[in-house]
């Protein structure tokens, strides 16, 4: 077990003692950790950790010998109260009495060397490889980016927020944004013709019909407008003719042929 994520499960076991404890484990019923996980930053308890530590602690709590012999002794599941919510099924039940299989050195190492996976067994129910893959799961980060390209109708949920509602993909989601970032919103609407928004988040608690978005960030971008390449180019004006009257030549100068002193000639002498 990671030496930092000893206390994580003594503080879960110390904020809800009537489900979690280190010897003598309750199998969690089933959804508790999207219950747990909601809590992140709003129970007393779990004011400063993240979704992701919760979700890392109840990996190696479920993953332990002690709760996996809980499992295996099948009956009940209970909520954060302590109270009865849901059985374990026989499927569960058989998944938490098997050992836990191990590759020798060599055949891991064949496994990785080999340039193909083996596929799934065929015909395998979900319900029935659920658990196992719950077991195996790894901490991931999710993030969830709205785009948006029109000014939304908030109301004011603070004197330093914003609220506003967008729908996407047939699910609600709930923003609340600082008045900076809603005037970047704002601004974008009366400067640009066209243009998008990126809010950028953790997916919150839920609500009706969907989540509430936590920590938004938000980002927005002028959007060029291509020119139409099916319109047909603008022609161009032609020159204008001229239809003046011709300019007059200028007069010729008639300059007197010299002779060799210099006397004009033909003529007479002054």
């Amino acid at each position: 077990m990671p030496q930092d994520v000893n206390p994580l499960i003594d503080r879960l076991c110390a904020a809800f003692p009537d489900l979690f404890h280190r010897r003598t484990p309750k199998p969690l019923k089933i959804g508790l950790g999207a219950e747990l996980m909601a809590l992140a930053g709003v129970h007393p308890a779990l004011a400063d950790l993240t979704r992701t530590r919760i979700r890392w602690a109840l990996k190696v709590y479920t993953g332990a010998a002690a709760y996996r012999s809980a499992l295996a002794k099948g009956g009940p599941r209970y909520d954060l109260a302590g109270q009865p919510a849901g059985e374990v099924t026989p499927e569960q039940q058989a998944f938490a009495q098997s050992p836990r299989a191990r590759k020798p050195a060599t055949a891991a190492a064949e496994s990785t060397a080999s340039p193909t996976r083996a596929a799934a067994p065929a015909g395998i129910p979900l319900h029935e490889l659920l658990p196992e893959l719950i077991a195996m799961a790894i901490p991931g980060k999710l993030d969830v980016t709205l785009k948006i390209n029109t000014l939304p109708q908030a109301k004011p949920a603070s004197p330093g927020t914003m609220l506003f509602a967008v729908q996407a993909e047939g699910c609600t989601v709930l923003v609340e944004l600082k008045n900076k970032m809603w005037n970047s919103l704002k601004t974008a609407a009366e400067s640009y013709p066209h243009w998008v928004a990126a809010i950028t988040g953790k997916m919150g608690a839920a609500i009706e019909g969907g989540f509430r978005l936590d920590s938004p960030a938000v980002q927005v971008f002028e959007k060029k407008v291509k020119p139409d390449a099916t319109a047909p180019a603008a022609s161009k004006a032609p020159v204008p003719v001229s239809t003046g009257p011709e300019p007059e030549p200028a007069p010729r100068i008639e300059r007197p042929k010299l002779g060799l002193k210099g006397s004009a000639t033909p003529g007479k002498s002054a």
